[in-house]
């Protein structure tokens, strides 16, 4: 066997495994979620068969669902979704909202399927429990229990970059994937830009959008053998070209974008460009265009800032510099970027799916 022959199946069974990880990472949740949402069924049939027959049953089962209730709620947010304490209280609210309308499509059912087969109370609740349960977990993901994040793996426009060996380090263990294009404007030791890396890119991770992080002053100069690779664009806010011009353009083409902050600008930069963005990236670190530095506090503290705004203006955060499985929880950002803390770990895929959720799974293993 020749060494490409034992190269690509080398390839196609670690993308199996890595697809394999990825399997039971997605669906580990709904697993939990089940099994938390059997157990809260039984308490609650359970409690309705030991109150008084003579009780009304409305008032019987409610009183059980409100145990059941909790008992779900605590499973979920302390052993399954791992919810911060300091949104502890909002969660519960919305699980509390999900969690009645769906009680009440229920008893609706179990009315209706009672006197249609006069079957008993358990049976029945636990028929139309199961019917609801896949409505009951899509708007819990939703609405409740949304803190995922969304990983970008971060990959150089540069001549030194290996793109097929981050491929099979994490597999398509990512959510989408960062280019980072550096010049000579923004790093004067930058390698030279090689815009085949990010073909490369977008061949190797077909579904997934890819997007280009313009570290450079003079980004316009780069658009034109961008536009039909990538799906994001972000800027900097110091850059000496026309960034309205820029994100028109981005618009007339369909592309998302977004606005960069750095420690060589204020935050207050940034305002004028965020009621037409779709992201606001937090670089959190020194030196653009480096991989490997550590996180600058103050660069989580604009992260925070960021966030507290975006329920006015509408857009995502997006942090990229500094993260790790160790540092991952303090930064409020939904859509992560990582390098080096991913493949340089012994465990690549493990790490990739401890920063998508947020080291709240896996922090001890992490």
């Amino acid at each position: 066997m020749s060494l490409l022959s034992r190269r690509r199946r080398r390839f196609k069974r670690l993308l199996t495994h890595t697809q394999l990880s990825y399997l039971i990472y997605r669906y580990r949740y709904l697993l939990a979620f089940t099994v938390i949402g059997f157990l809260s069924i039984l308490l609650e049939v359970v409690l309705v068969q030991l109150m008084p027959a003579d009780w009304p049953l409305l008032l019987r089962s409610g009183l059980a669902f409100g145990a059941g209730l909790l008992f779900s709620f605590v499973g979920n947010a302390r052993f399954n979704f791992r919810v911060p304490h300091a949104q502890m209280l909002r969660a519960f609210g919305q699980f509390a909202l999900v969690s009645g309308l769906s009680f009440g499509l229920n008893m609706l059912a179990v009315s209706r399927l009672q006197s249609l087969l006069g079957f008993g109370y358990p049976v029945v609740r636990l028929a139309s429990a199961g019917v609801l349960f896949l409505i009951a977990y899509s708007l819990h993901r939703r609405y409740t229990f949304h803190m995922a994040r969304n990983f970008g793996i971060a990959v150089y426009a540069s001549s030194t970059e290996r793109v097929h060996r981050i491929l099979l380090k994490i597999g398509r263990n990512c959510d989408h994937v960062h280019v980072d294009l550096v010049d000579e404007t923004m790093n004067r030791d930058a390698a030279p830009v090689d815009f085949s890396k990010v073909r490369t890119a977008k061949r190797l991770w077909p579904d997934i959008p890819v997007c280009l992080h313009l570290m450079s002053r003079q980004p316009a100069k780069w658009m034109p053998e961008a536009w039909d690779l990538v799906d994001w664009v972000l800027f900097h806010a110091d850059s000496e070209d026309d960034l309205n011009e820029l994100f028109l353009e981005c618009r007339r083409r369909g592309k998302k974008v977004g606005i960069v902050w750095h420690v060589s600008v204020t935050p207050g930069q940034l305002l004028q460009y965020l009621p037409h963005v779709d992201f606001v990236m937090v670089l959190g670190i020194r030196f653009p265009g480096r991989s490997g530095q550590q996180l600058l506090p103050e660069a989580v503290e604009v992260a925070n800032v960021f966030d507290a705004l975006r329920p006015r203006y509408g857009y995502e955060v997006m942090f990229d510099g500094g993260v790790s499985a160790e540092t991952i929880a303090r930064i409020p950002a939904k859509y992560i970027v990582a390098a080096s803390a991913v493949l340089k770990a012994s465990d690549p895929v493990r790490i990739s799916h401890t920063l998508r959720t947020g080291a709240r799974y896996e922090r001890r293993a992490a």
